[in-house]
């Protein structure tokens, strides 16, 4: 049991005899704070921390006092309080531990340090801490600032740790430092971290793209890049096509020539349950006209439980195949899909180039994704020529 685990332990006994010396049952206690059956054996179990005015609240109806309930502790543990993401040293090893539902879900980072992983959360951190600068807080900036953060802690992640799931990084570690609290600035405690965790990890895998592939990308006369939206409709209107195309549903833009002509958009996801299917109307109408259209996705799919598996959503790539594999390998409605994901299976021999799915790491640029998107630049070139 880790130090303040036993220290809490303790205190929920203190709780429990300060109860018992009032002469109240749990259920009057219950019943005089107008709480639901079960709160106070919770609590006095150590199975869930009342918040302070709860605690103050409990503590008046029994007569007792701050200095009643640490009668007989010792000296507080330290700094080891409870976070949504920590991690502890086995075996050369690290156990990245989290709260997965119900579940104390634990994670394996091979051949990680304590250090490492402090670095990686202290670059979420300092990040984030720009938001309690002057104009910090502006709604613009703040995305900025949150979208910047996020993306230099994974990059550093992969960096760290290139032999890493790159999706499991972004999944059980990057995403639940972002939604612990005690890693934003104070100004920032009233904010649903996971729901914002919805807009800026979208924006933030974008930044990644571009980051990790767009310098080498431009060596070879390509620009890939975010758009702003003025920008999107201009490229936009470049296409001959006799569909409407939506300048929202552009993520990342692939660029080439003098002066500059889109050849493709790039479409980034999260996951498969971020709703690809509301890209796919573009998709099929920039393939049609002979653009570029792949997937780039973490496909982040798991289950809670105590050892999770981030197991994709692609499922096999032989046999039974289901909807989400066979919209990109049978309907061709994206060009190509570009998983993060290690646990992904990619196509069988023999499907199309612009119709598998490739498997791919952060280890190098030079790799099957810029491999693709140059030959698609080649080929697009050619026949405009």
């Amino acid at each position: 049991m880790r130090p303040l685990e036993l220290y809490l332990k303790q205190l929920s006994g203190n709780l429990r005899r300060l109860r018992r010396n009032a002469g109240l049952s749990e259920e009057e206690l219950e019943h005089r704070l107008i709480l639901g059956p079960g709160w106070i054996s919770a609590f006095e179990q150590g199975e869930s921390i009342p918040e302070l005015e709860v605690l103050l609240a409990i503590l008046h109806e029994i007569g007792a006092s701050l200095g009643g309930l640490a009668d007989g502790l010792p000296a507080p543990p330290g700094s080891d309080f409870e976070r949504f993401l920590r991690a502890e040293p086995e075996d050369g090893d690290l156990l990245v531990r989290f709260r997965y539902a119900r579940f104390a879900a634990t994670y394996r980072l091979i051949d990680a340090t304590t250090g490492e992983f402090e670095s990686v959360v202290r670059t979420l951190r300092n990040g984030l801490a720009r938001l309690a600068e002057p104009g910090g807080d502006s709604d613009e900036r703040a995305n900025n600032i949150k979208t910047d953060s996020v993306a230099r802690a994974f990059l550093k992640a992969v960096d760290l740790w290139p032999d890493a799931n790159p999706s499991d990084l972004w999944w059980f570690m990057i995403y639940r430092a972002y939604c612990d609290p005690f890693n934003h600035p104070a100004i920032s405690s009233d904010l649903d971290f996971m729901q914002s965790w919805k807009r800026t990890g979208g924006w933030a895998l974008e930044e990644v793209l571009v980051r990790h592939y767009g310098p080498f990308l431009q060596e070879h006369g390509i620009r890939l890049y975010i758009p702003d939206g003025e920008s999107k409709r201009t490229l936009l209107s470049e296409v001959d096509s006799g569909d409407r195309l939506e300048s929202d549903k552009v993520d990342v833009v692939l660029t080439g020539g003098e002066p500059e002509r889109l050849f493709g958009v790039v479409h980034v996801k999260t996951s498969f349950a971020e709703r690809r299917t509301d890209d796919v109307p573009m998709s099929v109408a920039l393939r049609d006209a002979g653009y570029t259209t792949p997937l780039w996705t973490m496909d982040c799919k798991s289950f809670p439980g105590e050892w999770p598996t981030n197991s994709g959503e692609l499922g096999p790539s032989r046999g039974e195949r289901n909807a989400k594999r066979r919209d990109i390998e049978d309907e061709g409605y994206f060009t190509g899909c570009f998983s993060y994901n290690q646990n992904t299976n990619s196509s069988e021999d023999g499907v199309d180039l612009d119709r598998r799915v490739h498997v791919c790491d952060f280890r190098n640029p030079d790799d099957a994704f810029s491999r693709f998107i140059r030959e698609r630049w080649r080929s697009f070139r050619a026949q405009a020529t």
